[in-house]
């Protein structure tokens, strides 16, 4: 099959015909899209007649060219047809397409037919397009290493997360402290700063919860050697807000003035500076838009010593004036209202910051430019505004699952430009070569008083969304509810004309991690439609496939494929003996994903892992914050990862393990295997050993795989019995209430 688009330019097969009133006779289709498997060997077409007079009536079935699908290749249709109604003949007649099946692993692929020229009747008004989709049967489930495991050791339930619809706590972002072994987390719902020992990361405690609103609100929070920081938005957003300083027990110690919503807070690698990165996100109306800013405070004096004059806040006014060459790097500058835009300076809204290991160089996601600046730390200066790119959904590699209407997993290319705009940013090096790793999440301004989201197919009148018919010959199809009609998009992009009309297509997100050179900002990496590959295939979290994370809700598999899909939220990255690992966690659908970045350029997949219920708003719902902890500042010894948890207010614990089980020698019994408590009475079930295997359902299914891990996440798993098969031969039982 033929990964690419033929065309989109207009064909030359259009509807054209004329009828007399007489005629009552109406064809129609059975529906804009149809799906059938590459296996089927045909799909038949069946084309009803309304009325059918006294005369035959006849229809012309033309290939379009839109399409990934390549006619002789994928199906066959070699010309025109022309469908025959019989005089006086009721029901349908059937086109039937001979369905090719190849053995080329791919993406979703369609072709389009068009019902044009009848005679004796008309077609349906608007119902001229027919999409079919052929579902691939080669592309294998994205192989997972699995050199390495995350176990979940405990869910903590940070403050009951609502109260009836309202949610009253959160746990947006947790720090750890090596020193103190404890963790602080930002409950910005709550409005507090929450500190819990993590001695017994099994049995996290609370140590003292601090009211923070009478600093502000908080947004985020980073703690070192005993020195906590918190990022405070002021009352009124769009006044400057502030840091205040804690001690490890919550005790008040200083704060300091930053700019307008900081939104993310860290330490650099050597202590002596706290950065964030101020937003400067507009007001409701967009009548006050502050600067985008990023601050850096000088903390190596110590906080006893901590002026107003150790800030230095960081802006972007020497851009101002330099909009139009941004936009043509591919930096979005267009905000605020139509008699009052915003300066280059407003209009760029900082949102995570990281920082080189020599702590000489920060590097800054401005996401809803779909860019990053670059701050020497030594000028306290911006350096550079860089692009990130767009991710083409047109090419191999780089498909979508565009609607929440259809019931398959369609994971095909179109006409789209993904705006990667980019959320977390982590910073790693191999081989002395700095790199940027990006959770390309998306992000839409949408405001009272100006909203770039709209859908595809809206048909409003006051905002119309409207695609050049020049372009898009099968606009009328795209804007299809089940084809890209839901998907939301930004009316600010794709006018490249500025006639009225979009010419390209813009949707917000590229569903992918990204990794850049960290010196050019030269991409080195995009995983493309890797991350809805691999959690539409996992065999316990597949039917959460782009599924929200409404608390209470019962999970609706795909109704985020209009959207964002699984929303890539945050990254970071460790290292574990020789190798170094990248982990990025999806704000909808939940969890993390694990790869190994030896070779930045070519990651490789180690594991998939999820903590939520299949069936209910239950579980971890919505991980924002990401931590990974360093067997050497573990309070176990062992390599941690933290997944602070928004929606759900919970931090997740789990442990790393790395695939070092020695297997049974031929012919040597393999020792017991039990499983305690059993039956389960919690989310985890304790092993009697280290173990890898799998863990199968009554049905044989696997449901779960474990590597090297002395415990079995039991959450999500419907009650039942189930059988644990080690490699080593060992059987055990299980019995999951």
């Amino acid at each position: 099959m033929h990964p690419y688009f033929s065309s989109f330019l207009p064909t030359a097969l259009v509807v054209g015909f004329t009828l007399s009133a007489a005629h009552a006779q109406t064809i129609s289709r059975p529906s804009a899209t149809l799906t059938v498997a590459e296996q089927a060997g045909s799909l038949n077409i069946p084309l009803t007649i309304a009325n059918a007079g006294a005369a035959a009536s006849t229809v012309q079935v033309s290939l379009q060219a839109l399409g990934t699908a390549t006619a002789g290749q994928d199906f066959t249709f070699a010309a025109p047809q022309t469908i025959t109604f019989p005089a006086g003949a009721t029901g349908s007649q059937t086109l039937t397409i001979p369905i090719l099946d190849d053995a080329l692993a791919e993406e979703a692929e369609y072709f389009v037919l068009r019902l044009q020229n009848p005679t004796n009747a008309t077609v349906a008004a608007g119902a001229t397009d027919i999409l079919v989709y052929i579902r691939d049967n080669d592309t294998p489930t994205p192989p997972a290493a699995r050199n390495l495991a995350l176990s979940l050791v405990q869910s903590y339930q940070n403050g009951t997360p609502f109260s009836g619809s309202t949610q009253i706590n959160s746990a947006e972002i947790v720090s750890y402290d090596a020193s103190t072994k404890r963790l602080y987390v930002a409950n910005s719902v709550g409005g507090k700063l929450d500190i819990l020992n993590l001695a017994n990361p099994a049995a996290i405690t609370a140590v003292a919860s601090i009211d923070i609103k009478a600093y502000g609100g908080i947004n985020s929070v980073a703690a070192r050697n005993g020195l906590v920081a918190c990022a405070i938005e002021n009352a009124t957003p769009q006044a400057n807000g502030s840091v205040v300083f804690f001690d490890q027990n919550g005790v008040f110690q200083k704060q300091l003035t930053v700019g307008a919503l900081p939104d993310m807070i860290t330490f650099s690698p050597d202590g002596r500076y706290v950065l964030t990165a101020n937003e400067g996100e507009p007001n409701a109306a967009y009548t006050a838009d502050p600067e985008g800013s990023v601050s850096v405070i000088d903390v190596s004096g110590g906080v006893g010593s901590l002026t107003q004059a150790n800030v230095t806040t960081a802006g972007f006014a020497a851009y101002n004036g330099q909009a139009a060459a941004l936009r043509a790097q591919g930096i979005r500058i267009y905000g605020g209202l139509a008699g009052a835009p915003s300066t280059v300076a407003q209009d760029l809204e900082p949102e995570y910051v990281a920082v080189s290991a020599d702590s000489q160089t920060a590097y800054i996601t401005l996401q809803e430019n779909n860019a990053i600046a670059v701050l020497d730390l030594a000028t306290k200066q911006i350096t550079a505004l860089r692009p990130v790119g767009y991710s083409d959904h047109r090419q191999p590699g780089r498909s979508l699952d565009a609607s929440d209407q259809t019931t398959d997993v369609l994971l095909a290319n179109w006409p789209i430009k993904g705006m990667r705009q980019p959320d977390a940013i982590a910073t790693f090096e191999v081989n002395g070569t700095a790199y940027l790793l990006t959770a390309n999440e998306g992000d839409a301004r949408d405001y009272a008083g100006f909203s770039e989201q709209v859908r595809l197919g809206t048909t409003s009148t006051s905002a119309p969304y409207v695609l050049d018919p020049t372009v898009f010959p099968n606009a009328a199809l795209l804007k299809n509810n089940n084809v890209l009609g839901r998907l939301n998009v930004t009316n600010k992009l794709g006018d490249t004309d500025g006639d009225g009309d979009f010419d390209e297509i813009y949707a917000f997100g590229g569903r992918s991690f990204s990794i850049y050179t960290a010196a050019t900002g030269a991409e080195v990496h995009d995983s493309g439609n890797l991350l809805e590959r691999v959690t539409a295939a996992d065999a316990t979290y597949g039917s959460l496939f782009n599924a929200s994370n409404g608390y209470g809700e019962a999970p609706v598999r795909k109704n985020r494929s209009d959207d964002k899909g699984p929303e890539p939220e945050g990254v970071t990255t460790g290292r574990i003996g020789a190798n170094l690992y990248a982990f990025v966690s999806m704000e909808r659908v939940g969890g993390v994903l694990v790869f190994n970045i030896n070779n930045p350029a070519s990651p490789v997949l180690e594991t998939y892992v999820n903590n939520r219920s299949l069936t209910a708003g239950t579980g971890d719902l919505g991980p924002e914050g990401i931590v990974f902890i360093a067997a050497a500042d573990s309070p176990t010894g062992q390599p941690l990862l933290l997944l602070a948890n928004e929606v759900s207010s919970t931090v997740a614990v789990y442990s790393i393990q790395t695939a070092t089980v020695t297997a049974t020698r031929a012919g040597q019994v393999a020792p017991p295997l039990l499983a305690y408590p059993n039956p389960s009475q919690g989310s985890t079930v304790r092993l009697s050993r280290a173990v890898s295997g799998t863990l199968h359902d009554l049905t044989g299914r696997a449901v779960r795989q474990l590597v090297a891990t002395d415990q079995v996440a039991t959450t999500g798993l419907a009650a039942g019995l189930y059988v644990l098969r080690a490699t080593d031969g060992a059987t055990s039982k299980l019995v999951v209430r």
